[in-house]
């Protein structure tokens, strides 16, 4: 909310894309550097479905795919919460180089979206 709070408050006569009622949905895969045991996957899915915006969370061998709304979650917040389950993230360079790419994406995409003030409030 703090980097884009028009996308979620608006400017006066204009609302934000969320109070419009739209959605970004986004489908992620994660990569685990090792598969989960069939307890932790239960447990990773539990917390990625517990977050705000998640739609779905699939728990496959080293594989975690999530369907998340952009406005609500972000690729960030998803690996925090898998590195606070205990879910170990791949951690060779191509990886760490695909998730930047991710979260700079993210950022662009929602700063685009936000509403602008387009001067409207100008001092004189």
């Amino acid at each position: 909310f703090e980097a884009t709070p028009h996308l979620y408050i608006g400017v006066p006569g204009e609302k934000s894309v969320k109070q419009a009622g739209r959605e970004v949905i986004k489908r992620r895969c994660f990569y685990l550097e090792l598969p989960l045991s069939q307890e932790q996957a239960g447990i990773v899915a539990d917390a990625l479905v517990e977050m705000m915006g998640i739609r779905e969370a699939i728990v496959a061998d080293r594989e975690i795919r999530v369907t998340y709304d952009l406005l609500e979650a972000t690729a960030e917040q998803v690996e925090r919460t898998l590195l606070k389950t205990g879910a170990r993230l791949g951690n060779g360079w191509k990886e760490q180089l695909r998730r930047s790419l991710v979260h700079y994406r993210e950022d662009c995409e929602t700063a685009n979206l936000e509403v602008a003030d387009r001067g409207r409030h100008s001092h004189h």
